[in-house]
């Protein structure tokens, strides 16, 4: 009987060596589009920073360009780099069926092989499709979350995923896939990075990830084998870290890419707070509330949000924050400083906004709460019910089932474009911008050393 990895190599071959729908395709581009916002918005953070400089160092022959800077580095340099900045914001998209993923931690391993191997944006945009397609299932096999239950961060799977994406991108046949694939599933990642007071390894682990998936496709195209029975074996990824799992699903044939499905965002926050901060956003801006006139604040979600940003998922809770990375992660101080200042963006992560006296104030009435019926909507919708009690006795109510950006709700073209005009324009000039957004919305017909060059500014 064939492996897993090997009938998933099997799969994926087929699929992109078969037409792409047009309208996936563009699904392709426009993820393109908001992965690189998100990392040009970021690069001047500590983290993707500290990476840069890291790129710098093992810059090898120089194949790959870094986001935002005018230095080029190894193929294994801009993916550390470039991944670590498109996930530092935490507003690159999100996959929730069961356990979650940010499929697109992939996107910036994929271009860097992409541009180093000088492979056309039509194969670029496949190694995409392939990478989120292996990411996006790996959110569906496990019977039991591996992320809440096991403990495991999604982190893990994003090597599997980029190795596939980039393996694509190498040309490798059915059974050098097969050993990429099974490489790159020995090397997870524990779910202790999101605990409690969250570091910045939250941001590199996708980086590091990522990295990894590169090192196991180009080790396989150089001919080192993997261990057959990695994901199904005695000690492999189903019995020593997920449990029981849906292989067959992993691994069947590819009958509809599942990159459309994924849910864009608006927050640089956790998905799974934006229906609450929508509703916060909605209740004040529809009753003209003034923060001062609030007695208190009631939050109701499913238990896995109160769980993870409530409760810190048995770290320290998310009321005490310390860092941009926990206050993003808090359900009581999204929905309190969206109330206080009628917004929430970037503004509310900087300047240490969560320590201000008001915001506080505000955070100390916020109350959360488990909802079992929310519990039964989770994971197809991603509810939030925000209930804010005026001093005058007045009771104002907003619930939501999910936010603006859920693929059932996505947003048009014009706004991802205004999205990136927002994130990039302390990075790159009008012109660039205007050019990068054309490149990605058609890169079909683009080139990506072209996108790359656009993306670059006189940094180090």
């Amino acid at each position: 009987m064939k492996s897993v990895a090997t009938q998933l190599a099997e799969s994926l071959v087929a699929a992109v060596s078969a037409p792409v729908d047009e309208k996936v395709m563009h699904a392709a581009e426009r993820l393109l589009l908001d992965t690189l916002a998100c990392g040009l918005g970021a690069v001047d953070a500590p983290a993707p920073a500290a990476a840069r400089r890291w790129a710098k160092r093992i810059s090898g022959s120089g194949d790959a360009s870094l986001l935002g800077a005018r230095h080029k580095s190894s193929v294994l340099g801009a993916t550390l780099a470039n991944c670590t900045s498109m996930r530092d914001l935490d507003m690159n998209d999100t996959y929730y069926p069961r356990d979650s993923a940010h499929p697109s931690d992939n996107i910036g391993g994929v271009l860097a092989v992409g541009q180093a191997e000088s492979r056309s944006a039509a194969e670029i945009l496949r190694g995409i499709l392939v990478a989120y397609e292996v990411a996006m299932r790996t959110c569906e096999i496990a019977k039991q979350s591996f992320q809440r239950v096991a403990g495991w961060d999604h982190t893990t799977f994003v090597t599997v995923a980029t190795a596939a994406g980039a393996g694509v991108l190498l040309r490798l046949d059915p059974e050098r896939l097969a050993h990429a694939i099974s490489i790159s599933a020995c090397y997870p990642t524990t779910g202790e990075l999101r605990v409690g007071q969250i570091s910045e390894m939250k941001a590199v682990s996708a980086g590091l990830a990522a990295s990894r998936g590169i090192e196991a496709a180009y080790l396989a195209m150089e001919g080192v084998t993997g261990p057959a029975n990695a994901f199904e074996g005695r000690r492999g990824v189903s019995k020593l870290m997920i449990g029981e799992a849906d292989w067959d699903l992993l691994s069947a044939p590819v009958t509809e890419w599942r990159l459309p499905r994924s849910n864009l965002k608006r927050y640089p926050a956790a998905y799974i707070i934006h229906s609450s901060i929508d509703s916060a956003l909605i209740v004040r801006r529809e009753n003209g509330i003034s923060p001062n006139d609030i007695e208190e604040v009631r939050v109701d979600a499913f238990s896995w949000l109160v769980e993870d940003m409530v409760e810190g998922m048995g770290g320290v809770s998310r009321y005490d924050i310390d860092s941009r990375e926990t206050a993003d992660h808090s359900l009581p101080y999204c929905v309190a400083v969206s109330l206080v200042d009628g917004e929430y963006n970037l503004k509310q992560l900087q300047s240490r906004r969560w320590e201000a006296p008001e915001v506080r104030d505000l955070i100390r009435k916020t109350k959360c709460f488990r909802d079992p019926k929310m519990d039964k909507a989770f994971p197809g919708d991603r509810p939030g019910r925000v209930t804010v009690k005026m001093k005058n006795g007045e009771v104002h109510i907003k619930e939501l089932a999910y936010p603006r950006g859920d693929y059932r709700l996505p947003f048009t073209d014009e706004e991802l474009a205004q999205k990136f005009h927002t994130l990039a324009e302390g990075v790159l000039d009008k012109s660039k911008r205007d050019r990068a957004i054309e490149l990605a919305l058609n890169f079909r017909k683009a080139d990506v050393k072209e996108l790359m060059a656009v993306c670059t500014s006189a940094r180090d």
